[in-house]
């Protein structure tokens, strides 16, 4: 028995504006020949703005789209019944063609319509295969819950083992400004779930090398699936570099994935075949996650990522945390808490793990590639910066009045002066130098906001700093206690660490 999430994008099930209908059905009656063959299936759909967009542009969209939706779901069923898809195009013609009229660029209200629709569409469809089907919708706020996910990938397992169809999606009325890419809810569907496979459907065959898609590339490792480089086409927020980069994550919590045509001949089938050669195939590397680790190895959205180099990669393999030193650079910007994921500094397309971030970016940008000691410098100087006042009367060479903030950048990181700031400016490493440029180039408004967000990421750390007030005058704490706490910043919470296989 395999347990399988589809995901059908729009792109797939697209025709001229509306939606191919005969190839949703078609692919209802392959996910119920592949239930009686003892698989489970998971359906992952768009299609419910496209849908939505359609009934609204016929006048009186509460009276006249039901019953021109009725009409249609009356053609579908007799053309299942009958197999002959030739019924379809006439009555399909009705909507490729919508009158003109306002419709807007949001797509709240036209999910919200096309929702309810859709789900007729499909429970009349599997209705005329013997298939019952389920909705469920997954908002933002669900996928950054561990517990709401795991509650979901028990319902899932509970409704598959019952002989459901489960029909997923993105849930754009209620969250349409949070970018919800259904490619990204499939691996969070299927590592919820426990699926063995994922089967992304397009509108190509596979993914190509060239444009002209004429070098179809029939495997990948998760790391190559990364570095395939692509354009983003289709109907749909993703593409097929959405998709690739979906199924490399998959793959790496141990979800074997496949992409392929939903208009191929028995797709669903095949794909649940491991000898049949049908599309792309990104292989699993190393097994499944276990409970624990699913929400931050495979389910949360990733706010940015954190490059390492080869000796931080080797310390986590160990079972050690990621300390700052290891941090060579940062992508995106997110808060403290966020989950990010962890690449290789040399080789981006590589994956390494994912993990809850202790700083936020800012402050992991300014302490990034630095050592314990010059960490310390950083941040006497940063709550110099913040809690310290110039000297009033700050003059320039030609005995002018200074600026605030020049007076600040003169008075208070003057390596002649403070001690912290001698070494971050003689410090052999480039990134001493860096964080010192960094410091000097903040506004006062800057400071303050970092200041503060460290003093909430990192309490015990900053308290150090300000019962000691040693930075005051330029000095990092020196005794024992103090070394330690800063010799433990890390920029990953260990206990959150998921690291996938090599």
């Amino acid at each position: 028995m395999t347990r399988q999430v589809i995901k059908l994008g729009s792109s797939s099930i697209a025709r001229r504006g509306g939606l191919a209908l005969d190839v949703i059905a078609g692919l209802v009656s392959q996910v119920a020949a592949a239930q009686r063959a003892g698989h489970e299936i998971i359906l992952v759909t768009s299609g419910a703005a496209r849908l939505g967009r359609q009934l609204l542009a016929f006048e009186g969209p509460t009276a006249g789209a039901a019953q021109a939706l009725q009409a249609l779901v009356s053609a579908v069923r007799s053309a299942v019944q009958t197999a002959d898809y030739r019924q379809l195009a006439e009555t399909l013609s009705l909507y490729e063609t919508p009158p003109a009229g306002p419709q807007g660029g949001g797509t709240a209200l036209p999910s919200a319509v096309g929702q309810p629709a859709l789900m007729a569409l499909y429970r009349q469809l599997a209705a005329a295969v013997g298939v019952e089907v389920c909705q469920i919708l997954v908002s933002r706020s669900d996928l950054a819950s561990a517990r709401a996910m795991a509650d979901l990938g028990q319902l899932l397992r509970e409704a598959t083992g019952r002989g459901l169809l489960p029909i997923v999606n993105g849930n754009d009325a209620t969250d349409p400004h949070s970018a919800l890419d259904n490619d990204q809810v499939a691996v969070a569907v299927a590592v919820a779930a426990e699926a063995s496979r994922l089967l992304f459907l397009t509108d190509v065959r596979a993914a190509y090398r060239d444009a002209e898609l004429s070098e179809r590339i029939a495997r990948l490792t998760p790391a190559e699936a990364r570095a395939v480089r692509v354009t983003a086409s289709g109907s749909g927020r993703g593409g097929m570099g959405s998709k690739l980069t979906a199924a490399a994550r998959a793959a790496c919590c141990g979800i074997e994935c496949v992409i392929g045509s939903a208009r191929e001949p028995d797709v669903v089938g095949r794909s649940l075949n491991p000898r049949a050669r049908t599309g792309t195939v990104v292989r699993a590397s190393g097994s499944q996650l276990d409970a624990g680790r699913r929400w931050i190895g495979g389910i949360a959205y990733s706010a940015g990522s954190v490059h390492v180099n080869r000796e931080a990669e080797e310390s986590l393999r160990t079972g050690s945390t990621l300390f700052l030193s290891g941090v060579k650079r940062v992508d995106g910007d997110f808060p403290a808490g966020a989950v990010v994921e962890l690449l290789d500094v040399r080789h981006p397309e590589r994956l390494l793990g994912r993990g809850s971030v202790a700083l936020p970016s800012a402050i992991l940008r300014l302490l990034r590639a630095l050592a314990p000691q010059e960490v310390a410098c950083v941040l006497s100087v940063l709550f110099r910066l913040r809690y310290a006042d110039p000297p009033p009367d700050a003059r320039g060479a030609a005995g002018e009045l200074v600026a605030p903030q020049a007076r600040t950048e003169t008075a208070l990181l003057d390596p002649d002066v403070y001690k912290d700031c001698q070494e971050l400016a003689s410090g052999t490493s480039r990134a001493s130098q860096e964080a010192l440029a960094q410091l000097a180039a903040l506004s006062a408004e800057r400071v303050t906001e970092l200041a503060d967000s460290l003093l909430l990421a990192q309490p015990h750390l900053a308290t150090t700093f300000l019962l000691d007030k040693g930075f005051l005058q330029g000095q990092v704490p020196a005794d024992a206690a103090a070394r330690r706490v800063v010799r433990s910043i890390h920029a990953v919470h260990r206990e959150s660490l998921v690291v996938y296989p090599a």
